[in-house]
This record gives C-alpha cells, structure tokens and sequence, in this order.
C-alpha cells in the first residue's frame, strides 16, 4: 500500500511532475494551456501560490489550530487558499459563497452562524465580500481577522512547521445547516486513505495519462476531493470549469470533455437528466466523447431512466454506457465508500442501481432497527468503517457520539446488499437531498416562516422520494388567510428559490390545524408527510 501523504506533501510531489490545473473562463473554451480563455497553473505554480498565502497568514498572525473559514468563488484562489492554509497550520473551514449579491444579506445572517458555531477567527474571501464580513464581525465574537484573498502577494518561503497525517485538513459545512451547524472534520490521513484508494488500482485505476474535467463546485465533497485533488495526489492533469457555465450552457461540459480528451468527469445524477433534456441534437456535431472512460454518477438518488436516456442520446457522439460509474459516499466519509467494477453497465434491481462494494480496508454493513446485521436483500440503514471515517463534526461532540458508535458511521442512508453490491433506496433522516446538496427541512421551514400570509410556526418542508429519482421538494403551510392563495404560493417559492437556489415542487395550503405539533412544540413533520404521501391532506396546491 502506498505511503500515506499530507496535503502539502501531495502537492510537493505533484510539483515535481509535467502536470497541473487548467482554469477555464467563463466561456468554456480552451483548447491548449495557454489558450487566452482559460489559465494554466502547474502544480509547481500552485505551490508557488500557497506558500504566499501560508507567509500571509502568519503576517496576520493566525496561530496554528484557529480555524480559518474559506468564502471563495473563483476556484485557483478557493485551491491555493486551502493549501497555504493546510502548510500554515490552521484549520481551513469550506463555506459556501452567496450565489447571488440580491440574497447577501440573508446569506450572511445563515454564514454567521456557521461562524459562530465553530469559533472561526478568520475569514479568506474576495475583496467584493470582505466588507460584508467585517460587518458581520459584530455578531461573530471569536472572528478577529477578513482578509481579501486578492491581497495576497509577494515571495514566501516554504513554510517550516509542516501538519502531521492526524492534523485536521479540511473542515466542510453542508450548505444550509443553519438550524445546527454541521462541520464534517477530516484528518490528513482520511483524506489521503480516500483518495489513494479512488485513485488506486480496485477504484479508477488511474495513471498519469488520465485527464479529469469537472464544473462541480469546490465547496461540494466529489467537486473538491474527487475532481481536484484526485488529479493532485496521483499528479495527473485537471481542468476546472466554472459551476455557472455548465448551469447556463449544460453542453459546455461535455464539450470541454471533447475538446480536453477527459477520461473521468464525476456529477450527480441531474446533470446527466440535464445534458439530456437542454442539449440540441445539433450542439452533437464535432462532440467526441469516445475519450470518456470514467462517467461517475453519486451524491443523490441515481435514477436508471436517466442513465439510459443520457447513453442512448449521446451514443452518437461516442458515449458508451460501459463508461458509467455509479457510486455512494458522503462528506462524513471524506467521499466516496463503494464503486462498482468498471466497464460494465449499471447493475439495476427493481428501479434501484447497484453502487458497488467497499473501497479496499475499507468496511460496510447494513443493519435493522435494533443495530443487528440485515440479511441479504432486507432493506436498512447503511454503515460505514474504516480510514475515510471523519473525526467528527467540528465542536459537537454529542452529534460525533451519535453518528459514530465502536467505530462504526451510521449514515442515516437506508440499503440492502445484493451478492456484496450495495443498493441505496432512502433515508433514515430528514435531510432533503437536491442536484447533489443537502439542506436541512428547518432552514427551509424557517426561512418562509415570517412571510405574510403564513401563520408562524405551522410551515412543514420535507423531500418526497420518487423511486430511484431526486427528492421532490414539498412545503406544506397553513394560510393565516390575508394573502391570496396563488400570490402567497408564488411568494413561498420565490423565497426558498431566493435564499437556497432550490425549486419549490410542489406548495400545499392546508386548513387550521393541519400541521399537528409534538408536546414539546415541534412540528410533527413525518406524520404530516406521510399524510401528504397518501393523499389524505385537504389543500390548495401548486
């Protein structure tokens, strides 16, 4: 097994060899490293780079172990922030940025509390953000320092105190866990586990002559981990685009495929339902995508009817199913726990897709409600062992204690095995997955909760689960009666799509009383989603 390696030890390797990040601008193009619309960065360039922001931070006087939160957009900074930040020392804490300027001041109110959460002490963002985080320094006591990733420059020594394998690497906060914070904490050693085993010879395969082309976001576990330092750690080639180009223009993702000869593109499953539905037979012509050996597909619900329609569609351009990867994993596994055996086409049992078995050293077991193991083919939730186990989550350490028992992560993911091939088929928790991100049903709960036309306190949002698809996303509400039915529909929507980017499926208005609540207060959510699901609410829906 190859010796385990740090994240700057990974980097100074991947800096001795021909190879680095392409950073495609924002139209897609670039069709050689020096090409004007993208920019080339080696891994010796990259190194070059985090080494000053390391210099920086310690200038500014950040002590080793204070937790550093990243808000950075633009992917070569968001990169060589976390490096410098991991050669420097500190704890570096991904965030995700506003999606929007009009959602800012929502954005901040929900961000400091993250920051407030897990103590943050510094924020890196851009200069245009910075003035907004120094305002909300006032309501972050422990935040003592913003500084403008812009303003990092100069030389800088390599630093001299480099992190051990059991330091923490990266702490990463799930978008929308406002109501309670989560902050998946990994070590050196978990990450370096995970990759090596994506990248080693029961996972990809992957050598040098691999390339890798990914629009997934940085602040997303399989955008950072399997699309950006995957190439790192075996020093292969990456090119990064724009999350945003491939949301307006979905084609420009598999023309940069084509265009770069990728071998390995990972994305959830609604960007391949995407491709499908928004790509032109005649945006066909020139795509060649014969190059593509490695299609993953995770982090949401896998929907077989997708896979066929994405294969059948661009089998023309060269796409071949056998190229399809489907896999399960989740940040608190640093990312990915099974894959399938490659070249093959998905394995499909009653709508659900096989995600394979157990990376190698690494364990999975499926069991009942009283903790025992499941029999082949019974249905349970799925959990987890070996070195991708996160630490835990970041100062909590009573949630820590209930995800992670004798060694064991209990998912909260509900499977069976099949001939040691691992289904996915629902949750144990509330959590809403949609296009790969994770949103606790309170945030939203809350967030249309002081609407006009709401009565306070009686809002239930939950995930309705189609079989082997995404979640449809369902706010249930009752009307105080002051707002037009189709006006405060209208203005339930408009909120969530504001605040979280989320399309609101379905709006249901029920009758007083509706929305049952517990003796301790809370809203009974499941009870009133499993009414929702038989039929049996009275409403007004959209």
């Amino acid at each position: 097994m190859a010796r385990l390696r740090t994240l700057p030890e990974a980097l100074a390797e991947a800096a001795r060899a021909d190879a680095g990040y392409l950073f495609l601008s924002a139209d897609g193009g670039g069709a050689a490293p020096d090409a004007a619309s993208g920019t080339y960065r080696s891994y010796a360039d990259m190194q070059r780079l985090s080494w000053q922001v390391a210099r920086a931070l310690r200038d500014a006087r950040v002590r080793r172990g204070d937790l550093v939160a990243i808000v950075l957009a633009d992917a070569e900074q968001f990169l060589t922030t976390l490096f410098g930040a991991s050669m420097a020392g500190v704890v570096p804490a991904s965030l995700y940025p506003p999606s929007t300027m009009g959602e800012l001041p929502r954005y901040l109110e929900q961000t400091a509390g993250i920051l407030r959460a897990c103590s943050a002490r510094v924020v890196v963002t851009s200069r245009t953000l910075a003035p907004s985080f120094e305002a909300a320094r006032a309501s972050c006591p422990d935040l003592a320092l913003v500084l403008s990733r812009e303003d990092f420059d100069g030389d800088a020594p390599e630093p001299a105190a480099p992190p051990s394998l059991d330091d923490i690497v990266l702490v990463q906060f799930t978008s929308g866990s406002t109501s309670r914070p989560k902050g998946v904490a990994l070590s050196h050693r978990n990450l370096a586990a995970n990759v090596d085993a994506i990248n080693g010879p029961a996972g990809l395969a992957t050598t040098d002559a691999d390339i890798g082309v990914s629009w997934l976001p940085l602040n997303h576990d399989m955008g950072l981990i399997g699309m950006a330092l995957g190439p790192l750690f075996s020093a292969r080639r990456g090119v990064l685009l724009p999350p945003h180009v491939f949301v307006k223009r979905p084609g420009e993702w598999l023309r940069a495929i084509s265009r770069h000869r990728a071998t390995i593109s990972f994305a959830p499953n609604f960007a391949y339902d995407l491709c499908v539905r928004r790509v032109k037979d005649k945006d066909l012509e020139g795509l060649d995508l014969s190059c593509w050996s490695v299609a993953g597909c995770g982090a949401e619900p896998i929907h077989p009817p997708t896979l066929a329609a994405f294969a059948e569609k661009f089998a023309p351009a060269g796409f071949r199913a056998t190229s399809f990867l489907p896999c399960y994993g989740l940040a608190e596994h640093v990312l990915a726990a099974t894959f399938p055996p490659r070249h093959r086409t998905p394995r499909v049992e009653d709508a659900f897709v096989s995600c394979g078995s157990p990376l190698p050293g690494h364990m999975l077991r499926i069991v009942d409600e009283e903790g025992r193991p499941a029999a082949d083919g019974q249905i349970g939730e799925i959990a987890l062992a070996g070195p991708s186990v996160m630490l835990g989550y970041y100062n909590d350490a009573e949630l820590t204690r209930q995800t992670i028992r004798d060694g064991w992560l209990y998912t909260g993911d509900l499977g069976y095995l099949s001939n040691g091939e691992l289904f996915v088929c629902g949750r144990v928790k509330d959590i809403i997955i949609v296009n790969g991100r994770k949103f606790h049903p309170q945030d939203l709960e809350w967030a249309v909760d002081d609407l006009a036309g709401v009565r306070r306190g009686r809002v239930v949002a939950f995930g309705t689960m189609q079989r082997g698809g995404a979640d449809r996303i369902v706010v249930v509400a009752e009307p105080s009666g002051t707002v037009p039915s189709d006006v405060l529909i209208d203005a339930i929507r408009r909120r969530i799509g504001d605040d979280f980017g989320l399309y609101v499926d379905e709006v249901a208005l029920v009758p007083s009383g509706t929305v049952g609540r517990t003796t301790s207060g809370k809203v009974q959510r499941a009870a009133t989603k499993a009414r929702y699901e038989r039929g049996e609410l009275m409403e007004t829906a959209s």
